[in-house]
């Protein structure tokens, strides 16, 4: 290989002149394939970038004669990458296999991501679900919730929409994750497939109203049905509330699964996957375990049908039990009851305030900055305060709260709540100027 070319090569490309780059590393690479690999390496990335994947192909196939080099691995998935931009989708998951043998490949996410993608494209789904959760539980992985984000869509193509619920919340738990408006989108959706209007939403209203995203037709009308169901089976609530803390701009709309990234430079150290609270089985069990737990599953099923004598006497018992059990969870849901309640919720919200401890358990699910700035409102340094009374929706609350400073006359709030799940979390906090006796 010709260095003084390989080195104007990489000039080139550096400075975006990718046509250059690709005919200048074309001719450092000589006619030997020992030592040729790097620049049939570079001057394929070069060629993609110019979208020409077709040539790409054929100059990545080169690079991997050169038995010398020691990016193979990353050279395997950028051929894949470049086989599923030609619709080669059976080769690119053969060559994506390949790269994870690759004993000097260090970023396996990557190749797992594409592979996904190529699956998706074949629609195997099944297999592209086993991919992206593969990758989404790499440790190397910067961006987890990419991966979490598609594993819900493929889940929802297979018709596993409580599982991709799971995966959507990963996806959002994740800090970092750039694509929060599309994963709560998303969330709705299966939020919907499932049965449960209310969560669906409430999932909407974040997307558009926290995350500034513009929701696709398809959410969008699933947004319009589940609240027309809502409102139907309780005409008297008022309408659900959303998080604003003030106008936020739209983002584009989410187009289907997301692309895998390319392979062009050596990748960096990353942190772990922050699955948190919303890591469940799916996630910590092999797919042998989970399939033998299954089997194991429908034995006891088997072996309980066979021990029952007389079956309609059991199903009107628990038909009986679960029409009266739904009377009490609906009055207490229609009430505005659940646990923690909202005056737990303010508590546990006021007392870690005043301790100098996080108050993000008592808050939906919303950046930190907004949380400052809602508690920002109310004095750090207060002598107590009191709770006078609470305005129960089933989906919405409001607590008056009454602050008394170390110094200075008590200040008034009115704190919102919604639901999430069986109990309540603070949404914002208000002054009342009414009750505080001046103005705004």
């Amino acid at each position: 290989m010709d260095e003084a070319l390989f080195r104007e090569a990489e000039k080139s490309y550096a400075a975006g002149d990718y046509r250059a780059a690709a005919k200048t590393f074309l001719a450092a690479a000589g006619r030997r394939a020992e030592g040729s690999g790097p620049a049939y390496h570079q001057a394929g990335n070069a060629l993609m970038k110019l979208r020409r994947e077709h040539d790409a192909v054929t100059v990545y196939g080169h690079a991997m004669k050169d038995e010398t080099y020691e990016r193979r691995g990353a050279v395997l998935a950028n051929l894949g990458r470049a086989q599923t931009a030609t619709a080669s989708y059976h080769e690119a998951v053969e060559t994506y296999k390949r790269a994870l043998e690759e004993p000097d490949y260090t970023t396996p996410y990557k190749a797992l991501q594409g592979m996904a993608a190529a699956l998706w494209q074949m629609e195997r789904f099944e297999d592209a679900a086993k991919a992206y959760r593969k990758a989404a539980l790499e440790s190397d992985n910067p961006d987890p919730g990419k991966a979490l984000n598609n594993l819900g869509q493929c889940f929802m193509k297979i018709g596993r929409p409580a599982d991709a619920v799971e995966a959507y919340r990963a996806a959002l738990g994740v800090d970092d994750y750039a694509g929060k408006g599309k994963a709560t989108s998303n969330l709705g959706m299966a939020y919907a497939a499932v049965g449960q209007p209310d969560e669906a939403c409430r999932a909407f209203e974040k997307a558009v109203h926290l995350h500034g995203h513009a929701l696709p037709p398809e959410a969008a009308a699933s947004f319009e049905q589940c609240r027309d169901t809502v409102m139907a089976d309780s005409p008297d609530r008022e309408t659900i509330e959303g998080w604003s803390t003030g106008d936020m701009p739209a983002v584009g709309m989410m187009q289907g699964a997301e692309t895998a990234s390319s392979e062009e430079k050596p990748a960096q150290d990353a942190a772990g996957v922050p699955f948190g609270d919303a890591e469940t089985e799916f996630f910590t069990l092999s797919e042998a375990e989970m399939k033998e737990r299954d089997r194991a599953s429908r034995r006891v099923e088997k072996q309980q049908r066979r021990s029952e004598r007389n079956p309609w006497v059991i199903v009107g018992t628990v038909a009986g039990a679960i029409v009266a059990l739904a009377v009490v969870i609906g009055a207490l849901y229609y009430f505005g009851i659940g646990w923690p309640t909202q005056r737990q919720a303010v508590t546990g919200m006021m007392d870690g305030y005043a301790a100098g401890e996080g108050v993000e358990p008592y808050w939906v699910a919303v950046p930190q900055a907004d949380i400052d700035k809602e508690m920002s409102k109310i004095t750090p340094s207060f002598a107590g305060y009191e709770m006078d009374g609470v305005e129960r929706t089933p989906m919405t609350s409001k607590v008056d709260l009454t602050v008394t400073p170390a110094k200075g006359a008590p200040m008034h709030y009115k704190v919102t709540l919604a639901r999430e799940g069986v109990g309540w979390k603070v949404t914002g906090i208000e002054n009342d100027w009414a009750s505080t006796g001046g103005t705004p």
